[in-house]
């Protein structure tokens, strides 16, 4: 993959670290099952060893009494035993150690520590009354178990890694051939727009000139190709951002910008537009710096379409503030008294070419835009609707941590005569 994909490098790490922590859980599922399988199985080998053993003594003496040189152990092997004759107390057998008087009893098996040492005892009521205990050290079941669990701490990273890596791997080459298909379609789309910007200049150039003749029969026609070519250029202009944005590796260098006066500036540049339609164009914002960082050619794009939306839709009046929040972030919202969002539309606002009515000319961009914008920003939409209709669209960014040089938000973006960009589309408020 190329130096630009990394996106997809943090999502192909994603799904690798996903998927080793999905087999991590079931092989950890696994192995204790598998652990406590092994000691209940270990377990019960022991338990059958002392039964065994309890039988052959019951069948080899009458008198319940075990010869002082019966079993063949001593304290540092597994089996021990110990005898209790009818009425006479418990008593080891060869180098057994004392066993309490609660253990020399029968029934059983039962785990037991004997002198500091875990045993499993198991204890049978001879012919004559009398009583036999034996008893086997479980600490070779530990071993086992303990060498068990070393072998799958020493196994289990390393499957793990492997998983990880074939996943990475895996992810990375299926990916690659993704991105470079996304990025044939972004380049197709950009190389399209950009060629098909000369042409509609061209053509809106001589409408304009034949425009300005004396030849009557051709001015309406030509008035609409001319309104149709323009409408164009600004479609092709809003797709060449759009996948500029979304092809660029790199986004534009971030500044911090004030919003109070990134907002004043936009108002003052879509007041003629307001005024044009008998809008009422009001600026909120109080008289102090609350800084943000944001590319300025970013927050210029969003500001502008927020208002030109809001004065597309607007019935009488459009209300631009920005406003202090709890938690050292800062609001930007753009207000207008229209006819509001349809509430089935609110999930499609977004959505690239969703237009939710059909009034004004956009062609279902301009939002699109702004949250794209929004979201590499680190900021959070809020839109609710307004009290009396219409609609508020607010944008919540962190406030900058360090003031420093704070400068307006359009002082790079490029010089723009106020006109209402028909890119902008809006659900049921306003014409997206």
């Amino acid at each position: 993959m190329s130096p630009g994909s990394s996106p997809l490098n943090r999502h192909a790490l994603r799904t690798a670290a996903a998927a080793a922590a999905l087999v991590a859980l079931a092989l950890a599922a696994v192995l204790a099952a598998t652990d406590l399988l092994v000691a209940h199985n270990l377990t019960a080998s022991v338990d059958q060893r002392l039964g065994q053993w309890l039988d052959a003594v019951a069948r080899s003496t009458g008198t319940g009494l075990i010869s002082e040189g019966a079993p063949d152990s001593d304290f540092d092997e597994p089996l021990l035993t110990w005898q209790a004759p009818p009425g006479d107390g418990c008593r080891p057998v060869g180098t057994a150690p004392p066993l309490p008087a609660a253990l020399c009893a029968p029934g059983g098996p039962a785990g037991a520590t004997v002198h500091g040492v875990p045993f499993r005892l198991l204890g049978r009521r001879l012919p004559d009354g009398g009583v036999v205990v034996a008893g086997e050290s479980m600490a070779p079941v530990a071993h086992a178990t303990g060498e068990l669990v070393l072998a799958e701490l020493v196994v289990g990273p390393v499957l793990l890694i492997l998983v990880f890596l074939g996943s990475l791997a895996i992810g990375r080459r299926v990916g690659g051939s993704v991105e470079r298909m996304r990025r044939r379609q972004l380049a197709f789309t950009a190389d399209a727009s950009h060629e098909l910007r000369t042409p509609l200049s061209v053509m809106q150039a001589e409408a304009d000139v034949a425009l300005a003749g004396r030849d009557r029969d051709l001015r309406p026609a030509l008035g609409r190709v001319s309104g149709e070519i323009g409408r164009m250029r600004r479609l092709v202009d809003d797709l060449l951002w759009l996948a500029r944005f979304d092809s660029e590796p790199a986004p534009p260098a971030p500044a911090q910008l004030d919003l109070v006066t990134a907002a004043r500036l936009t108002a003052e540049r879509f007041s003629a537009v307001a005024s044009g339609r008998s809008l009422q164009l009001v600026i909120e914002a109080p008289d102090t710096v609350l800084p943000i960082t944001i590319a300025p050619e970013w927050l210029d794009r969003l500001g502008g379409v927020l208002v030109d939306n809001a004065c597309r839709h607007a019935a009488s009046r459009v209300t631009v503030a920005v406003s202090p929040r709890s938690g050292r972030r800062v609001e930007l919202s753009v207000a207008n008294d229209g006819e509001g969002i349809p509430e089935s539309d609110l999930p499609l606002i977004f959505d690239r070419f969703h237009r939710a009515t059909s009034r004004g000319e956009g062609a279902g961009l301009g939002l699109a835009i702004a949250d794209s914008i929004v979201r590499a920003s680190a900021g959070r939409w809020e839109i609710t609707p307004e009290t009396g209709g219409g609609v508020r669209f607010a944008v919540v960014w962190p406030l900058a941590r360090t003031p420093g040089a704070v400068r307006a938000a359009s002082a790079a973006a490029p010089e723009r005569r106020p006109r209402a960009h028909p890119f902008v589309r809006r659900s049921g408020h306003a014409a997206r």
